[in-house]
This record gives structure tokens, C-alpha cells and sequence, in this order.
């Protein structure tokens, strides 16, 4: 009768913490950088009866994460592809938009100011194209400087989003070095908290987005 009672608790232990274990997970259904946790189960050793081993019930082995390092690796890599382009495509597009627009650009500038150049050409002495002439060129070069003062902006906004970008990664390895120390105080990846371990997901997955 010991070794029933002995074997039912050891069970009931089991689906105790099998069923806290399904209720954290629906807790944190919507928890961001969740991952779902399961209970692994395994036999207890047999104890020998003579010649035979008789089962002694179960035991938890440990609480494991529903995670795939293979697909965490292929999306922190995508991660950080885009966020390597977004900015890029986005700046360039910028640059273009300022030097080729039509009404911002200097090809219509620069067209304007050589054929008042050749036609002044023609009649140097005429004031009207002498006249046409001076207006082209300082059109020519108030668009040249107001371009030179946009590129000018663009380039701060960059060396402004670089500095905020660098301090971003720089608290964020600070908190995954704190969290390292904390990982590193259990010998085994079998034993680490999954809490812990989903924190420093998280906090890869925020580095490769910078």
C-alpha cells in the first residue's frame, strides 16, 4: 500500500506542476518574447523486489521552452538584413529625390543657364540676354547651395541616428551582459531558467533590428 501512495503522489506532483505549467502559459499568451514551456516527465528509477524492478513512479526532469534555434538565427539574421536596407533605401532615395526632382534638381537649372549661355553667346553685347544670362546663373547657384544645405541636414540626421542607434546598443549589451552572469551561475543549459532565456532572445532579437 506504501509503494501505491508512494507512486500516486509522485504522479500527482506531476500533473500539479504540468497543470501550473499550462496555466503560466496561457497567463502569457500575449506576454511579448514569451516562449510556450512545457513539462518534461520521466520515470523514477525502479526499485528491485527480489529478482524483479518494480516502477516507482515519475519525476519531473525539468521544465523546457518551445523554442527552434535554427528559425531564432534565420529571423535575428533577417532582422538585422532589413534593418541594414530600410535606412539605406530610404536616404538614398532622399538624395535622389533632392538632386534629380523636377523642380528641385539642377538638370532644368543647369539647361536653362547654357542655353542663355549660347544665345548670349550669339549677341554678347545685348543687355536683355546679358540680362537673362546673370539670372540663370544666380538661379544656378542659389538651387546648387540650397541643395548643398539639404545634403548638409541629411548628413546630421545620419550622424544624429548613428549616435542614438550606438547608445541603443550599448544599453542593450549592457543588460545582456547583466543577464549573461546570471545565465552563467547554472551549469547547464538543461537548467536555466526559461524566463532568463526568453529575456536574452529578446534582447538579441532588439540588437539585430539596430
Amino acid at each position: 500500500m506504501a509503494d501505491i501512495l508512494s507512486i500516486g503522489t509522485s504522479a500527482a506532483q506531476v500533473y500539479r506542476q504540468a497543470l501550473s505549467t499550462v496555466a503560466n502559459n496561457i497567463a502569457n499568451l500575449n506576454t511579448e518574447g514569451y516562449s510556450r514551456q512545457e513539462v518534461i516527465a520521466a520515470e523514477n528509477r525502479p526499485a528491485k523486489r527480489g529478482q524483479s524492478f518494480v516502477g516507482t513512479g515519475a519525476l519531473i526532469q525539468g521544465i523546457t521552452r518551445s523554442y527552434d534555434e535554427f528559425l531564432e538565427n534565420n529571423l535575428r539574421q533577417s532582422n538585422s538584413d532589413l534593418a541594414a536596407q530600410n535606412p539605406l533605401i530610404a536616404y538614398s532615395q532622399r538624395i535622389v529625390d533632392v538632386m534629380a526632382g523636377e523642380t528641385t534638381g539642377l538638370v532644368g537649372f543647369l539647361d536653362k543657364f547654357f542655353a542663355d549661355a549660347e544665345v548670349l553667346s550669339t549677341d554678347p553685347a545685348a543687355t536683355s540676354q546679358r540680362t537673362n544670362f546673370l539670372g540663370s546663373a544666380d538661379g544656378l547657384a542659389t538651387r546648387i547651395r540650397s541643395i548643398s544645405d539639404t545634403l548638409t541636414s541629411v548628413g546630421e540626421e545620419v550622424d544624429d541616428r548613428i549616435n542614438n542607434t550606438v547608445a541603443t546598443i550599448n544599453e542593450r549589451t549592457g543588460q545582456l551582459a547583466i543577464l549573461n552572469v546570471q545565465l552563467g551561475k547554472s551549469p547547464s543549459l538543461a537548467s536555466q531558467a526559461p524566463g532568463l532565456l526568453d529575456q536574452r532572445d529578446t534582447l538579441l532579437k532588439d540588437l539585430s533590428s539596430l
